[in-house]
């Protein structure tokens, strides 16, 4: 882990890594990673998310179709989400969204990098829940491939304060 790396630097650092090293993700980075994720905030304390940690090549090979992302990844994290509302609505998509986020971020923290598998997630929720023994009322959110970065990407453009921001009101710039 990184202690030196503050969450302002692990923001600006983390990339969406597509090509990984084959050097193995211990269990406890992993673990680490998926404890962000689950002190990301829920919709009520609901808490509707868990996490199938993969490590076994096998099993990682039966996942490498669902997205170039996971190719080379020696490991992933495959989110679940169970579409339950609470009382006051449906936050489980937001609840997962707030946990993928936190774990992007610690796997840079921790020296890893990752990708967010989501779109092709949904293509192939079927096949996916088949190979993971995921139960039909729990639903596959998202896989987040885990490794050592073989690849440094440059940061995409991003949008400024000044462009993104209104004050007090739409359409108002910075007084």
């Amino acid at each position: 882990m990184n202690k030196n790396m503050t969450l302002f630097e692990s923001i600006r650092a983390r990339r969406s890594i597509r090509r990984y090293t084959d050097e193995t993700v211990p269990v406890d980075v992993l673990e680490a990673i998926i404890t962000a994720g689950l002190a990301a905030p829920t919709g009520c304390n609901a808490q509707l998310r868990g996490y199938i940690i993969v490590t076994d090549p096998a099993v990682m090979d039966q996942l490498r179709p669902v997205s170039k992302a996971l190719a080379t990844a020696p490991a992933a994290i495959v989110q679940l989400i169970e579409p339950k509302a609470t009382r006051y609505g449906e936050f489980y998509l937001q609840d997962a969204a707030a946990s993928i986020e936190n774990m992007l971020l610690a796997a840079v923290a921790t020296g890893y990098a990752s990708c967010w598998v989501e779109g092709a997630v949904r293509h192939s929720h079927d096949d996916v829940r088949r190979i993971l023994g995921v139960p039909t009322d729990v639903n596959v959110s998202a896989i987040l491939p885990i490794g050592k970065p073989a690849e440094s990407p440059p940061p995409p453009k991003k949008a400024t304060i000044g462009q993104a921001v209104h004050y007090n009101r739409f359409g108002r710039r910075r007084p």
